[in-house]
């Protein structure tokens, strides 16, 4: 990023932040007060930080916890204070925050959408014969956003980050990015 000297001494902040300032391109000839005023603050085109998690599942409905994976790759990035978006780019597979200390919660998560949503016996119309798996994709949704601060996840003491397998097991991408 490039920082005009003049304008970095007046708001450091906004340079870690992705936000610089910068001069017009004329600048008026009277007074601070004008010149003060005809700064601009304009957005500097930032990328942020952008990764792929793969998670690999082994059975048709699992949920695999990928905590870890997601935090390494936040330390990785250095960034101290935002959001971390995830977002799987598949139809089939859906990604939720729940607990991860007793793991008859996600076993009792996919019995109840089994029972609600069963593969077989519903008159589905898809020729694939995993309309199911959409449906529950659909229901639990394809995102989540978890804040963080000091370069941790600002998770609950039991909760973990879940790929939701509908449609597996085969390997899931999950884009992460880093606000």
């Amino acid at each position: 990023m490039k920082i005009i000297p003049e304008c970095a001494a007046l708001d450091s902040r906004s340079i870690q932040s992705g936000v610089a300032l910068r001069p017009p391109t004329r600048l008026p000839r009277r007074g601070p007060r004008v010149l003060a005023t005809a700064l601009k603050i304009r957005a500097l085109r930032y990328n942020p930080p952008m990764y792929t998690i793969k998670v690999r599942s082994h059975q048709r409905e699992e949920l695999v916890e990928f905590t870890t994976e997601v935090q390494g790759k936040l330390k990785e990035s250095g960034a101290r204070e935002g959001i971390v978006v995830l977002y799987v780019q598949h139809t089939t597979a859906g990604l939720t925050v729940n607990e991860n200390a007793d793991p008859d919660v996600p076993r009792d998560m996919l019995h109840l959408l089994r029972t609600l949503i069963p593969q077989h016996g519903m008159g589905f119309r898809h020729g694939e014969e995993n309309s199911d798996a959409h449906i529950k994709a659909s229901l639990v949704g394809s995102t989540v956003t978890i804040p963080f601060t000091d370069g941790e996840l600002l998770l609950g003491r039991w909760q973990g980050i879940f790929l939701c397998e509908f449609d597996g097991g085969r390997e899931r991408k999950v884009i992460m990015m880093i606000r």
